[in-house]
């Protein structure tokens, strides 16, 4: 497995390209995605699959771009967060004085389902409390062997996500952290929405919010 990380935007959001058995899923889009359809282009890489973490503005507001960008391409996000894709007042794009709209969702996902990428498998952890349906994604072995994480927007590098937005809990986060994160195995590598990666490991023992 390969995961290469693009940090984009005004907002410095991570997206991520993940390559597996020739096929290729993205996390997120952001701002400045055309260097993800540039890097996909020259490798010969069309991804099969876009997923959003969430439905923040900053994390979809190039879906519509790369949905153009490869026309069969799916895009999938939380069940919950599956209407703010739609709406730049639930996404918050208003806020930014923007007016920011993503084509619908193809897949709305829930806890449990399974994305399958090339002979990879990510198990769709849902991880509620930033968005009502934000979600992290699990695969069992990484490009190291290794246990990775996509978390979004709900764990950083001693970090966790805002919960001062429309539809955001602080109880919530904390609670699905501890329950669908923390219980992965302590080498798991973190890959959040926004700065470094990390462990779970790490995490567990030195993010001052938990």
């Amino acid at each position: 497995m390969e995961i290469h990380t693009f940090v984009l935007g005004s907002f410095q959001v991570s997206a991520y390209v993940v390559v597996e058995g020739g096929e290729a899923m993205a996390v997120d889009a952001p701002e400045g995605s055309e260097q993800v359809v540039e890097f996909c282009r020259g490798r010969g890489l069309a991804p099969k699959l876009l997923v959003n973490t969430h439905g923040h503005a900053d994390h979809i507001v190039a879906n519509a771009a790369l949905k153009a960008a490869w026309p069969d391409l799916r895009i999938a996000i939380g069940q919950e967060d599956g209407p703010m894709l739609t709406s730049p007042m639930r996404n918050l794009s208003l806020l930014m004085g923007a007016w920011i709209k993503s084509p619908k969702a193809d897949r709305l996902l829930v806890d449990g389902d399974k994305i399958e990428l090339g002979p990879a498998t990510f198990e769709v952890l849902a991880t509620p409390g930033h968005t009502r349906g934000g979600i992290s994604l699990y695969a069992a072995s990484g490009p190291n062997g290794d246990p990775v994480v996509f978390t979004g927007d709900a764990l950083f590098a001693e970090g966790i996500g805002r919960t001062d937005f429309p539809g955001a809990s602080h109880e919530t986060l904390l609670a699905s952290i501890r329950q669908r994160l923390l219980t992965l195995p302590p080498e798991t590598v973190v890959y959040p929405g926004h700065g470094p990666e990390t462990t779970i490991g790490h995490e567990a023992s030195a993010n001052p919010w938990l």
